[in-house]
């Protein structure tokens, strides 16, 4: 399991914490990203490189229930990744979090499988891709 962690070099109330490991699993390789911070114009590319560095394996998760605060920025990020890389994006983040209100505004929950707990977002990874438990 490797693990690579980053973090920008911006004010307190903006900083971004990235960790990033890799889990085999019965499907292959998931990348499972846990991000800890706002995520926002000023750092949503960081979060971008994250996502396409995980992107060569059977699967994604992101994490993000350590975000108080992600703009339209952050969410489109998602969006782009969502759509273009080669496996699932699966999501995690909590009930009533400020990640899923963006969700469910944004009526984005169809294209972007959100779950609540890791495991939960680890086990939908698979041969038949992502199922959505929210």
């Amino acid at each position: 399991m490797g693990t690579d962690e980053s973090q920008t070099e911006l004010p307190a109330t903006q900083r971004l914490r990235i960790r990033t490991e890799t889990r085999d699993l019965d499907a292959g390789v998931v990348s499972l990203i846990r991000v800890e911070g706002e995520v926002d114009l000023a750092n949503a590319e960081e979060l971008a490189g994250a996502l396409r560095a995980g992107g060569d394996g059977a699967g994604i998760v992101l994490d993000l229930r350590e975000v108080p605060f992600m703009d339209s920025t952050g969410l489109k990020v998602i969006l782009i990744a969502s759509r273009d890389l080669d496996q699932p994006l699966n999501v995690v983040c909590g009930a009533g979090s400020a990640v899923r209100r963006l969700l469910d505004l944004a009526g984005v929950a169809d294209r972007v499988p959100s779950f609540e707990s890791e495991d939960e977002a680890l086990d939908a990874i698979g041969p038949a891709g992502p199922r959505s438990a929210a």
